[in-house]
């Protein structure tokens, strides 16, 4: 029942706004027209194995994510569902008894396109999007019953958007939102306009999935054929993900001190295409959701290549924050957005929109209360080195959590072309990262005792042996694969606020405490295959870091 005074916020539980991808043909914005929910709603369903007295594949429905958000409950029966409802035709009856804060809008800038049979400008489909946000969703929230005052002082909202979807949100952030105004005649709105202008207090996170923040690049075709095809199909505004472009609406045009003005190069910007540039929005407010499947997408994918989710290449599909590093130096893991790669393709019926990869990632990241930050350190090769031989090698690394069925991250090179590689003499000279997991202790199955996930490490080797005309290269071999299962409990308002067990699969009746180093990490060596007593043939440490993951 609705108190009194209004609805209030109910931190983390803000409004959902999804801003869907590119829709490049006119009938492609007109199926996007007729979709209530713009492909938010969009459902799969998947092969599952089963035990063999049910047959060994059964159909998976996945409803979609819209559907998810309100319908998914946390497993304790004490606990609310997530409680989201969508706005389309609701009236204020519809919410008499749910909190309207609890709401999922979609951003519809493509109507105006096709009732006006022309494709605007991505700066004007961010305007549109910044009017919703702005304007109508919190006189909506306030004629659905919330506390007017409430909605002035703690709005904010949480976007999920994808492919272009994401460079809308960047449009709004980096550009729209710092450079509103109100135009004269128009109503005020709701929201202070110091709170509109900064992004940080208007948007609490920020999901792209499978967005091309570095662009489109068709590395199977030739730059001047690319030029070429995109000039021509300029009227469906294609050039959008073409770097000269994207500097002007997401203002990174400017330069570095000294740099050419008469013969501008890439390198000479100030700031990369992917990063959020002056913005004062915390990149680590932000999840970035990379698709791996390029096998299952449309024939673009022939003139894309591989290492892709069939559109958008992985490399160019996560956001950072800040200038350029000096040289070819990576972003320091701090001005690195958080991501999670997942073998889905860009779109489709092996889509990453509709997956429950997307979704468990993105219902951790919203709603819940742990971070993990898992690392290798003191790693060691300690295979046979043989002389006029070069070698290097791909560490795999994949994370499942207990109850979803899927891997959340997977880094393999079959079949995600994704594996970290590394030259031998690159092997050990510092840590190497691997991935921030996003857990919920009330998404806990009732009989743990914690938040259970597992982790599958491999190491596969390779070597060419150095010739007069041509190298000779030998096939890979896997020098080192192992699982690892851990359970960590959140003890809120305890100390030590954490606490956590391992059991290596090879040995899966023995559950062990972590030990912990000066850092508060916990840590544990590579296990040696305990099965077969070999020598080891790669050691070192994992390394797991708690944090708390705040609402705020």
């Amino acid at each position: 029942m609705k108190p009194e005074t209004g609805y209030t916020f109910d931190p983390p539980f803000y409004p959902i706004v999804y801003v869907r991808g590119y829709a490049m043909r006119r009938e492609d914005i007109e199926e996007t027209f007729y979709d209530s929910y713009y492909g938010f709603a969009t459902s799969a369903v998947y092969k599952k194995q089963t035990d063999a007295g049910n047959g060994y594949l059964v159909p998976d429905l996945f409803e979609g994510q819209l559907i998810r958000f309100m319908k998914s409950r946390f497993e304790s029966a004490d606990d609310k569902p997530y409680g989201y409802s969508d706005v389309i035709n609701s009236d204020s009856s519809y919410f008499e008894h749910l909190n309207p804060s609890r709401s999922i809008w979609i951003s519809r800038f493509y109507d105006v396109d096709y009732i006006q049979d022309k494709v605007r400008s991505i700066e004007n489909h961010a305007l549109e999007l910044t009017d919703l946000i702005v304007n109508k969703i919190p006189k909506q929230l306030v004629a659905l019953g919330m506390n007017p005052e409430v909605v002035k002082t703690d709005y904010k909202v949480i976007l999920i958007a994808h492919s272009m979807g994401g460079l809308v949100c960047r449009t709004l952030i980096q550009n729209s939102l710092p450079n509103f105004t109100v135009k004269e005649g128009q109503d005020a709105p709701i929201v202070p306009l110091e709170h509109i202008k900064n992004p940080e207090l208007l948007i609490h996170r920020f999901v792209t999935i499978g967005t091309p923040h570095k662009g489109i690049d068709m590395g199977n075709i030739p730059d001047v054929l690319e030029n070429a095809i995109t000039a021509a199909i300029n009227p469906y505004d294609s050039n959008i993900f073409k770097p000269r472009r994207m500097r002007q609406y997401l203002k990174l045009t400017g330069l570095k001190e000294g740099a050419d003005q008469d013969d501008v190069k890439e390198e000479d910007y100030k700031f990369d295409i992917h990063s959020l540039g002056d913005s004062t929005f915390p990149v680590k407010k932000c999840l970035c959701i990379i698709g791996s499947d390029y096998s299952h997408y449309s024939g673009v994918k022939y003139a894309t290549g591989s290492f892709s989710d069939g559109l958008v290449k992985q490399d160019r599909a996560y956001v950072v924050s800040g200038e350029r590093p000096q040289g070819n130096s990576p972003y320091e893991e701090k001005n690195t957005a958080f991501y999670a790669n997942v073998h889905r393709a860009h779109s489709g019926f092996h889509g990453i929109v509709n997956s429950y990869e997307t979704f468990e990632n993105i219902q951790r990241f919203l709603f819940g209360d742990l971070r993990v930050r898992i690392a290798l350190d003191n790693l060691k090769i300690q295979t046979q080195e043989l002389a006029d031989h070069d070698y290097f090698y791909d560490f795999e690394f994949s994370l499942t959590i207990r109850g979803t069925g899927v891997y959340l991250h997977q880094r393999k090179q079959d079949p995600c072309e994704n594996a970290i590689r590394l030259k031998r003499s690159q092997v050990g000279g510092k840590e190497l990262f691997l991935h921030n997991g996003f857990l919920n202790s009330k998404l806990c199955q009732s009989k743990d005792t914690g938040s259970h996930f597992i982790m599958k490490f491999s190491v596969l080797e390779y070597r060419t042996k150095q010739g007069w005309l041509w190298d000779t290269q030998y096939p890979s071999r896997t020098i080192y694969s192992e699982s690892l299962e851990v359970r960590i409990k959140y003890n809120k308002g305890e100390i030590p606020n954490y606490t956590a067990q391992y059991s290596w699969q090879s040995d899966t009746d023995t559950w062990n405490d972590f030990d912990f180093n000066p850092n508060g990490d916990f840590v544990i060596n590579l296990a040696t295959n305990v099965m077969l007593a070999q020598k080891a043939n790669v050691t070192g440490n994992i390394v797991i870091r708690a944090f708390d993951w705040t609402v705020e």
